[in-house]
């Protein structure tokens, strides 16, 4: 289910569903929505915020399997200062030491998730509290 809206403050929209790759896919078209609504997201800034996206929702989808569905809610907006995300899901909550992650070696098969996010970002933090919430930001770099 998606919900947008556009003021002067930006653009937003809401999806929500199911922790499974369709939902990823869906996350990922609302943004470009947001960035087409918006008409003025850098190239570097879509790349480096949409790749963090991918990483934090994949990362959801991949790791939150339990016996029991997960749902999944995404919040996203884009504004002249930052591009915004919030995902908030009912998986058992699980600790991430976020600022023990790093790139692993280039050999590694998986891991890199959080690392790449890191990177890509200006600010990333999760909480473990009924569930997971997980908050990006990247500061707008001036355009092209």
């Amino acid at each position: 289910m998606k919900d947008s809206s556009k003021n002067h403050d930006g653009a937003h929209a809401s999806v929500t569903g199911t922790a499974e790759l369709g939902f990823v896919e869906e996350v990922l078209d609302t943004l470009e929505d947001l960035y087409t609504t918006t008409g003025d997201v850098s190239a570097e800034d879509r790349t480096f915020f949409s790749l963090a996206v991918s990483e934090i929702a994949t990362n959801i989808v991949t790791h939150g399997e339990t016996e029991t569905e997960v749902t999944v809610t995404a919040d996203l907006a884009v504004d002249d200062e930052s591009l915004s995300a919030e995902f908030q899901d009912d998986a058992e909550p699980v600790e991430l030491p976020l600022e023990a992650a790093a790139l692993p070696d280039e050999f590694a098969e998986s891991g890199r998730g959080l690392a790449i996010a890191k990177m890509a970002l200006d600010q990333l933090s999760h909480k473990a509290d009924d569930g997971h919430t997980w908050h990006l930001m990247r500061r707008r770099r001036p355009g092209e």
